[in-house]
């Protein structure tokens, strides 16, 4: 089973398990119906923006609807917990314009969710329309040289070790736009488990 076939299989699962038709998800999340059908039939991979929103939809945390176990929504994150990520670990997502490695899927209830990434589009025409969800997101470049669009500011040019962080609500893109294929680490807040006020406390 491929790793879309295997994450369209657990979102049905979740939807049935929450008695929600294909409609249902759909109006709660935004996502069109016609999606989300080819989603759990393993024909389509959806984007970063996608399964946040379907997240929302199923008021999931994005761990838990992609990693392997599940936990009340409201359960409050325990204060001391640790999981390794190893250089196999993760669960691979491959879209038209990056290639997401969630890392640390397994672990639910996230504040954060950190994400590896190959950005293949160069261009701001092979990538499409700008993506937005909530949240902020915080990147790094790992490899390569990156440009990233918004639409609000100007275009950012990052080199290896360069950062930006931006508010992800705001349209914007990432592409790779230097002699080799960039590579980030990306750190996204979960907006399920990151209400207004909760960012600003510490811990």
């Amino acid at each position: 089973m491929t790793t879309a076939q295997a994450l369209g299989a657990r979102l049905r699962h979740l939807r049935k398990s929450k008695q929600m038709t294909l409609t249902d998800l759909g109006s709660l999340s935004g996502v069109s119906v016609s999606t989300i059908s080819k989603i759990e039939n393993g024909a389509l991979s959806p984007t970063l923006d996608k399964v946040l929103r379907l997240a929302e939809g199923l008021e999931l945390s994005i761990g838990q609807l992609i990693g392997d176990e599940q936990s009340a929504y409201d359960k409050r994150p325990p204060n001391s917990r640790m999981l390794p990520s190893r250089i196999d670990d993760g669960i691979v997502i491959d879209t038209d314009n990056y290639e997401y490695k969630y890392l640390c899927a397994e672990l639910t209830n996230k504040r954060m969710v950190p994400i590896l990434a190959r950005i293949k589009s160069s261009t701001l025409h092979d990538f499409g329309r700008l993506e937005q969800h909530e949240g902020e997101e915080f990147l790094i470049v790992l490899k390569g040289t990156v440009e990233v669009r918004s639409e609000f500011y100007a275009p950012v040019t990052l080199q290896q070790g360069e950062s930006v962080y931006l508010d992800s609500t705001m349209g914007h893109a990432y592409l790779s736009t230097g002699a080799q294929e960039a590579e980030v680490l990306c750190v996204c807040t979960d907006s399920q488990r990151l209400r207004p006020g909760e960012a600003d406390q510490p811990g």
